[in-house]
């Protein structure tokens, strides 16, 4: 077998927050069956520095990891770039999987990986050079010699008990990050399963994993990650996992065998008191909860979640004075969401900020994946899907210019501001800033976003106050006054 050398590429622009997890298993694939692999991680603004690196490792193949709704026109630009040079190019990820036809449509890809792609790509590797024998490669798809597009057969799913990362393939030291309001300094994003069993309407997970789940054993992650915990100095983990907590007494091990401060992703289905008694004990320090809306008509009859408004009210409770901070993801503009909805949903997050201060929230704009359903209710109600890559950028669900036709009501100061808001007011709560919650409150429970100076100079103070490292004078200054206005408010409470 002829050894290849395969150049990955994942464009980002937050390139130091979360390690390219996705390029680093396909890396320990292709490098355990002996090829030369080269992990780019780079940020949108580095294509030049990408593409020399390219020139001097001279790849047999280019693979690029490319999600739906995120940098895909600069994903197109670097493709055409380097198709001049002759590079033969093959994308993977959620957008690959979720339209094969449509990114094999441009002239610039040559191949498409569906699904998990460790070992499709270890295939197309060993048989780059053999076009024939392209038809039998499960979960590839590629151009026959007259330029028609053939997607293959999907493969079963990898068994992935001993699947561990080769850590080697990047410098991990560039990935140890602050998190949590920087009181770990050197935190690891890493994942240890794959999928979620739910049914969740809106999710990628549906089409991308068809609702299986599967994970390394305990055993072989605390061996993969207790030397790196070690050699790094690493003082917490983020796992990343979709729904860590599916099988309960694996991720415990798991978390009592690393032995170190960690954030994980769960399900209200799974809060009990032991449940929240544990992960206090364990050191939890963050637990995230896809709530999606407060409105029980949108659970239950649009997403498909499985859990009411009061089962969030009850993971509320359960946390409170735990020491565990819960964070909740919400999805607004869901189709058939009225404007009314959207706002009972704003009062539901106060009301849980009430309940329990000691919180944060995650809240984004529906993107409609293709291959869910609600992207078939989205196209129902007007949404006309992109028909270029490139127009896909215009679906980032975290932009404030984002468009979402299948919505019935006037969305653009909500969405525009929201976000914003709704950071600032989980904030206030933590710090105990009653004048700023009454402005916040007001603002977001009546989408009223007019003259927002205040939300503009508080959002500025919140990135600088949340993630700023260093001794810059003034900005200590500013977090020295934000404490002292908590502080003063104690002390009349107390009197």
């Amino acid at each position: 077998m002829v050894k290849k050398r395969i150049a990955l590429i994942s464009l980002n622009t937050k390139t130091r927050e979360i390690p390219p997890l996705g390029l680093l298993y396909l890396g320990t694939a292709l490098k355990a069956r002996g090829h030369e692999v080269l992990v780019l991680h780079q940020s949108i603004r580095a294509v030049e520095e990408i593409e020399r690196e390219i020139d001097k490792f001279m790849p047999d193949l280019v693979g690029q990891s490319v999600f739906t709704g995120y940098e895909n026109a600069n994903n197109i630009a670097l493709s055409r770039r380097l198709k001049t040079k002759g590079y033969r190019i093959v994308w993977g990820n959620a957008h690959a999987t979720l339209l094969p036809e449509a990114v094999l449509g441009e002239a610039s890809i040559d191949f498409v990986v569906l699904g998990e792609g460790e070992e499709t790509l270890a295939e197309l590797a060993e048989t780059l050079d053999q076009p024939d024998n392209y038809g039998r490669i499960k979960s590839l798809g590629y151009k026959d010699n007259g330029g028609r597009i053939i997607i293959n057969e999907r493969r079963d799913f990898m068994d992935i008990k001993d699947w561990v990362i080769d850590w080697s393939l990047v410098n991990v030291e560039e990935y140890l990050v602050p998190y949590f309001s920087n009181r770990f300094e050197r935190t690891l994003a890493i994942t240890t399963s794959r999928g979620c069993p739910y049914n969740c309407q809106f999710c990628y997970n549906l089409v991308f994993n068809k609702r299986r789940w599967r994970a390394t054993s305990a055993e072989a992650i605390i061996a993969n990650l207790k030397p790196l915990i070690e050699r790094y100095r690493i003082q917490a983990i983020r796992f990343l996992d979709d729904n860590f907590f599916v099988d309960r007494a694996r991720a415990f091990r798991i978390i009592e065998g690393l032995g170190i401060p960690y954030m994980a992703e769960s399900r209200v289905e799974y809060v009990s008191k032991d449940f929240v008694d544990r992960l206090a004990r364990t050191g939890c320090q963050e637990i995230m909860f896809g709530f999606e809306s407060g409105v029980d008509r949108i659970l239950k009859d649009v997403v498909d979640k499985g859990s009411l408004a009061k089962d969030i009210e009850r993971t509320f409770e359960s946390f409170k004075g735990s020491g565990v901070m819960v964070t909740g993801s919400f999805i607004f503009g869901l189709p058939t969401e009225t404007k009314e909805e959207f706002k009972e949903s704003m009062r539901f997050i106060v009301k849980l900020l009430s309940i329990n201060g000691h919180s944060g929230f995650s809240a984004g704009w529906f993107l409609p994946y293709p291959g869910t359903g609600l992207f078939e209710r989205a196209k129902e109600l007007g949404f006309k899907p992109p028909e270029t890559i490139e127009a896909w950028d215009t679906f980032d669900r975290w932009r404030d210019n984002y468009d979402m036709p299948w919505l019935a009501w006037d969305a653009t100061a909500a969405r525009k501001y929201t976000r914003r808001t709704i950071q600032l007011l989980a904030l206030a709560y933590k710090r105990n800033l009653p004048f700023l919650k009454k402005i916040l409150i007001f603002r977001l429970e009546h989408v009223f976003y007019f003259l927002p100076l205040d939300l503009m100079l508080l959002g500025y103070l919140r990135d600088h106050y949340m993630f700023y490292r260093g001794d810059n004078k003034l900005l200590q200054m500013l977090k020295k006054g934000l404490m002292g206005m908590a502080a003063r408010t104690d002390a009349k409470r107390a009197s």
